[in-house]
């Protein structure tokens, strides 16, 4: 029974038809080129560049009496297993290169115009917002503009509301978003501001910090968000104005709270409620609105069908619109 053949070698550099002529040359070294070509019914000549590849690779030699010499066949293995080895490392070493090429193949950054300047601003860090802006509401007059998605929590340094009192006695006007939930977690902080003259709507959710003076100034969280240590100082008009822009929508789409007293809360949160409700909002998202627990809305829910004598959320809808709350 024959021995099986290594199916490795074309793995290793050479072709199937290499591979089969070097199996029907193995075994016979020492045999004359021109006998091995009678046995094989091709012509010497034909038969030594038939043999090309495998002498290239070192699989088999042609000795300067014409005769064949093949190596063992662990000797030939090793052979290819090195040439593919030497492969390897030259490809890895071309990769190297390129990889090293990599920064250098980026199109360079386009040039800034001649006419061109940069844009109006700072991005800074280590700064008191809150004296920052007091320093805006000093220097500044007209309107004041405020995102407050988590100043309510504690109180605001002295020296800007100082400021801001002092601006708002003079006449000028001051407006405030705040998330809904202030509404439930913080009143009285609300209502000391309203009583200062700050005019106050509340959203289910306040997306970032922001303060505008409209026109010349304002001031954003480095990513937006809370509270921040890199702040952006803006002065381009133009994104100044795209700011207070962005404030003017968030303050049409906001809940009017004229009257922020302790009783005044209990309704306006139950319109924010109706409004959710008639909105499709399922509990979760309310719950996530309102920034209150998923038990508690459903609480609020039942008490409102009671209140207004409704055995379902659509009934509460229309018996709601009825008496004006919506």
């Amino acid at each position: 029974m024959a021995a099986r053949r290594p199916a490795f070698l074309a793995e290793l550099g050479l072709t199937p038809q290499a591979e089969d002529l070097y199996w029907r040359v193995h075994g016979r070294t020492g045999e004359a080129l021109a006998d091995v070509a009678a046995l094989l019914t091709t012509t010497p000549e034909r038969l030594r560049a038939d043999l090309a590849p495998l002498v290239a690779l070192q699989a088999v030699e042609v000795d300067a009496d014409d005769r064949l010499v093949v190596p063992e066949m662990a000797v030939t293995t090793s052979r290819l297993l090195a040439a593919e080895a030497a492969r390897m490392q030259a490809s890895a070493r071309r990769v190297e290169q390129l990889a090293a090429a990599v920064p250098y193949a980026s199109p360079p950054a386009p040039e800034v115009a001649a006419d061109g300047t940069p844009l109006s601003g700072a991005r800074v860090e280590g700064v008191s917002a809150p004296h920052l802006m007091a320093k805006w509401i000093e220097e500044s007059s007209g309107e004041l503009m405020f995102l407050r998605p988590d100043q309510w929590r504690t109180r605001q340094p002295d020296v800007l509301v100082g400021a801001l009192a002092e601006a708002l006695a003079e006449g000028r006007t001051a407006r405030a978003i705040y998330p809904a939930r202030a509404l439930e977690d913080a009143p009285g902080t609300l209502a000391e501001r309203a009583r200062m003259g700050e005019q106050i709507r509340v959203l289910a959710q306040v997306p970032t910090r922001l303060f505008v003076v409209p026109g010349t100034h304002a001031l954003v969280p480095y990513m937006p968000g809370y509270a921040s240590p890199r702040l952006l100082v803006v002065h381009e008009r133009g994104l100044v104005l795209m700011l207070a822009r962005l404030f003017e929508q968030l303050w049409e789409r906001a809940l009017p709270v004229p009257d922020l007293d302790l009783r005044g809360t209990r309704d306006k949160g139950r319109r924010l409620l109706l409004q959710l409700l008639a909105a499709g909002a399922g509990d979760e998202q309310i719950a996530r609105s309102l920034g209150v627990s998923l038990r508690t809305v459903r609480r609020r829910v039942a008490d409102l069908l009671i209140e207004l004598g409704a055995d379902s959320r659509f009934q509460a809808g229309v018996e709601a619109a009825r008496r004006g709350w919506l």
